[in-house]
């Protein structure tokens, strides 16, 4: 699946991410996938938690924007949606089981990215007006 297009010019400011992340066609997430969903993006984001935010690159804490936007999802299904949108940017089946490898530097810096990529798609198309 690919991440969203972007927000068209005339988009504005969103009270729910319905309109931002279009996954209406994928079926709700099973217990175990979202068990196993969750855990891995927990992993991923506790990985980068623990780096901190690297004031060369960073205007915000992107893990945290991203990991705090999870958590104040209000419903089961809107949390199903934002995963589902996480995995696609990241290039991760959400229905897989294994645990997130970070041996690889070049998959570990890919993730980074994909991480990065997601947060500023979520603070440009739906925490911020349009400029």
């Amino acid at each position: 699946m690919a991440p969203p297009a972007p927000a068209s010019a005339l988009h504005r400011h969103q009270p729910s991410l319905e309109g931002i992340l279009d996954f209406s066609s994928q079926p709700p997430l099973g217990p175990a996938h979202r068990a196993s969903a969750k855990r891995r993006f927990d992993q991923i984001i506790n990985h980068f938690e623990s780096e901190g935010i690297r004031s060369d690159r960073d205007k915000y804490d992107r893990v945290k924007l991203v990991s705090l936007t999870y958590d104040h999802s209000t419903s089961e299904k809107s949390k199903d949606r934002l995963l589902a949108a996480f995995f696609a940017f990241a290039g991760l089946s959400i229905t897989a089981d294994e645990d997130i490898d970070f041996g690889d530097p070049t998959r570990r810096d890919e993730l980074r990215a994909s991480l990065d990529n997601f947060a500023d798609y979520l603070l440009d198309n739906f925490f911020l007006p349009l400029k």
